[in-house]
């Protein structure tokens, strides 16, 4: 019964977000259940329904389950009070926090999200604080449920041979490969003229003889921001590389920054306006291009490796070590992680579509001559890619994934060690349901037996 032990605490929370919130019922509040010394609400199903289902109906057998998974999250609460769990302030103030901050970015404002909800943030924080302490109580008890269920590979194996054919899953078609990857060095002189334009448009704009709106759009390279003049909506502190969010920081509202470097190229931001950890700026970002010359040499460069490689005076790996630009990859001896699992395996689907056909070509241990490769921001570089492994589409198996059972296996066991706390906690639990459930709901565990 995935829906009861599979809780996502973090939806949770916005569900108890959004009940805070929320406008009067439309229906007459009331206690449906008692666990121990916990109340279920008519209002909680209803929060959990709403948003599960986003104002279609639910059948009555969805309003059961729904249910049920509150009476479980309720007889965790009990016991995790009954146990002495303990979840420190400063960590329910922290997870407040954090919660707060996604429903102002939602609304775009922090006046947005007070007007929303017709409290200052200051009452909110009070207002959250128990019911984030509660779910915070329940997923460190469901911790305590399941700490000490292991899987051992005799237990993956039984668990393997122990599924009808038709449930286990057909795995697509999927590679491992590994690059080097050349990509040419940008000259002083360019970085430089960079610079010096972007102070000679920072200074036009500051002065008056030009506008923001014109520049950005003209010249700068963000997509996300160049035809809304350069601006972005208030946005919290971590949002942005550390580059940016210090040059604002350290600038008056309505004043420039100096022409910076970071990840993205290099930019001047003109501050609007701070308020605590949010900022409202506009920027215009530009990067250094790369000579004709310059991406010649990376060829160069590249063939010269290619060579060593081929003729067995280098291995791959070493190559990619000691000569690849790309330090993700370089660091992993030129292996590729799946940017989805952060796996070495990659689905054929997911691959550059070009790399893909490339790859195609190859037997496992080949490798292609360098080739030229643009990435969506237009940058370029020579690469060698190297097939590493090839995993025809298949029926998952024990000896290719098996990685999949043990996770599926650990699930069942945490599963079962799960419903044997349940049946124990329930018999030492006063429990109570209103008729209307406990006459038309089939639940999975003995809720009322003898309550």
């Amino acid at each position: 019964m995935s829906l009861i032990r599979n809780i996502s605490l973090t939806l949770i929370g916005f569900i108890l977000l959004i009940k805070a919130g929320a406008q009067p019922q439309q229906t007459v509040e009331q206690i449906i259940a008692v666990i121990g010394d916990e109340i279920v609400l008519l209002s909680d199903v209803e929060n959990a329904l709403n948003e599960s289902f986003k104002g279609k109906t639910p059948t009555a057998e969805q309003r059961c389950k729904a249910f049920e998974t509150i009476l479980y999250q309720k007889l965790l609460l009990h016991h995790a009070r009954v146990d002495s769990v303990e979840v420190s302030e400063g960590d329910v103030n922290a997870q407040v926090q954090r919660r707060i901050d996604y429903f102002v970015q939602m609304l775009g404002s922090e006046e947005a999200f007070e007007e929303y909800y017709g409290k200052n943030i200051s009452t909110l924080k009070e207002d959250f604080f128990d019911m984030v302490m509660e779910q915070m109580l329940i997923e460190k008890e469901q911790q305590e449920v399941t700490k000490g269920v292991v899987t051992t590979p005799a237990d993956v194996v039984k668990y393997y041979k122990a599924q009808p054919i038709d449930s286990i899953p057909l795995i697509p078609e999927q590679i491992a490969y590994s690059q080097i990857v050349f990509a040419p060095k940008i000259r002083e002189r360019e970085i430089n003229r960079v610079i010096h334009f972007l102070d000679s448009l920072r200074s036009d704009i500051a002065v008056g003889r030009s506008s923001m709106t014109l520049q950005a759009a003209k010249w700068s390279e963000d997509p996300g921001s160049r035809y809304k003049g350069g601006c972005y909506p208030m946005q919290r502190r971590g949002t942005f590389v550390p580059e940016y969010e210090a040059a604002v920081y350290n600038t008056d509202e309505g004043k420039f920054t100096p022409v910076f470097k970071s990840d993205f190229g290099y930019h001047f931001v003109k501050v609007v306006e701070k308020r605590g950890d949010f900022y409202e700026s506009c920027h215009i970002l530009m990067t250094p291009k790369v000579s004709e010359k310059d991406l010649d040499m990376a060829h160069i460069s590249a063939d010269s490796v290619y060579a060593l490689i081929y003729s067995k005076k280098i291995d791959f790996k070493m190559a990619a070590r000691q000569f690849s630009t790309d330090e993700e990859s370089k660091n992993q001896d030129g292996q590729v992680l799946s940017p989805s699992t952060g796996g070495l395996r990659h689905e054929i689907g997911a691959i550059q579509p070009e790399v893909n056909l490339l790859l195609s070509r190859l037997q496992p241990g080949e490798i292609t001559e360098p080739v030229l490769n643009t990435t969506e921001d237009g940058s370029k570089s020579y690469v060698i890619y190297r097939l590493d492994e090839r995993i025809n589409a298949h029926r998952a198996n024990l000896d290719l994934d098996y990685e999949i059972f043990q996770n599926a296996a650990t699930a069942q066991a945490k599963n079962k060690a799960t419903d044997v706390w349940v049946k124990t906690k329930l018999d030492r639990t006063y429990v109570r349901i209103e008729d209307e459930y406990k006459n038309n709901c089939s639940f999975e565990f003995d809720w009322i037996t003898n309550k």
